[in-house]
C-alpha cells in the first residue's frame, strides 16, 4: 500500500510537471512573438511578398480580419487569381485560367480546410477556452536546432472535428520552426505536410512573424512564400471577402 502511494505520489508530481511545462513553453512562446495581450489588439492584417516559381514570382495579397475573414489574391500572367477566400460562411475561390473569371465555391471537402486557416488568432491564445488541448511532447532536434514539441489538438475531444499539428519550437528563441500536421481533408489529405518558419522579422510595432513560409510534403517543397510587407490594423474592407458569386 505505501509503495502504490509512493507511485501515485510522483505520477502526480510528474503530470503537474509536464503541466507546469506545457504552460510555461506556451507563455515563453506567445512573449517571443510579441506578447499575448498586444496580439489580441490586432483586428486586420494586410501581407504582400511573392511566390517563387518555374514560371517567375507571383506577387500576392494577403488579407485577414478578425474573427475568420481570410483572402489570398495573385497576378498570374496580369490577371487575378484567388486560391482560396472565406467571408465567415463561404469558402470559394476565383481562377481565370479555367475560362470563368467569376468566383465558384470550394467544394466541401476543402472547406474544413479552409475555415482551419481562417481562424484569424493564434490558437495557442486561451487554447483552454477554445476547447483546444496541448501537450508537451519532449524534444527533437531539426535541422541542428533543439526545439520543444508541442502537440496542439483543436477542438479537443470533438468527434470528426479533432485537427492534430505538432509544433517544434526553438529552445533558446521559443519561436517555431516547423509545425507538423495530416489533414484530413482537402488537396493534400492523408499526406504529412512540413510547414518550415524562418526569417523571423518585428512587423515595425513589436510583433514577430516569420516572412518566409516553406510547405513540403514527403521533403519536397510545394509552396513557397515570402512575405515583404506586413501592415497591422490597416483598413480592410469586408467587401473583399464577400463571395460574389451565384
Amino acid at each position: 500500500m505505501k509503495k502504490l502511494i509512493t507511485v501515485l505520489f510522483f505520477s502526480a508530481l510528474t503530470l503537474c510537471s509536464w503541466s507546469q511545462n506545457v504552460d510555461g513553453i506556451v507563455s515563453k512562446y506567445l512573449e517571443s512573438i510579441g506578447g499575448e495581450e498586444n496580439w489580441k489588439a490586432v483586428k486586420s492584417i494586410k501581407l504582400t511578398g511573392t511566390v517563387p516559381t518555374p514560371q517567375g514570382d507571383f506577387t500576392f495579397e494577403m488579407f485577414r480580419k478578425t474573427p475568420n475573414k481570410y483572402m489570398i489574391s495573385l497576378n498570374v500572367m496580369d490577371q487575378k487569381m484567388v486560391p482560396q477566400a472565406f467571408d465567415g460562411e463561404i469558402a470559394w475561390t476565383i481562377n481565370p485560367f479555367t475560362g470563368d473569371p467569376t468566383p465558384q465555391k470550394l467544394p466541401e471537402d476543402q472547406l474544413k480546410a479552409v475555415k482551419q486557416e481562417a481562424d484569424f488568432e493564434d490558437p495557442f491564445i486561451d487554447y483552454a477556452k477554445k476547447g483546444h488541448g496541448v501537450t508537451y511532447e519532449g524534444t527533437e532536434a531539426v535541422d541542428g536546432v533543439n526545439c520543444d514539441k508541442l502537440k496542439l489538438t483543436k477542438n479537443k475531444g470533438k468527434t470528426g472535428e479533432e485537427i492534430v499539428t505538432i509544433y517544434f519550437l526553438d529552445t533558446e528563441t521559443h519561436l517555431p520552426v516547423i509545425s507538423r500536421q495530416t489533414p484530413a481533408a482537402g488537396q493534400m489529405a492523408g499526406q504529412e505536410v512540413s510547414t518550415y518558419y524562418s526569417d523571423y522579422q518585428d512587423t515595425g510595432n513589436g510583433l514577430i512573424l516569420p516572412y518566409t513560409i516553406d510547405t513540403k510534403v514527403g521533403g519536397q517543397s510545394v509552396q513557397i512564400i515570402k512575405f515583404t510587407e506586413v501592415e497591422i490594423n490597416g483598413e480592410v474592407s469586408d467587401e473583399i471577402f464577400k463571395y460574389t458569386g451565384k
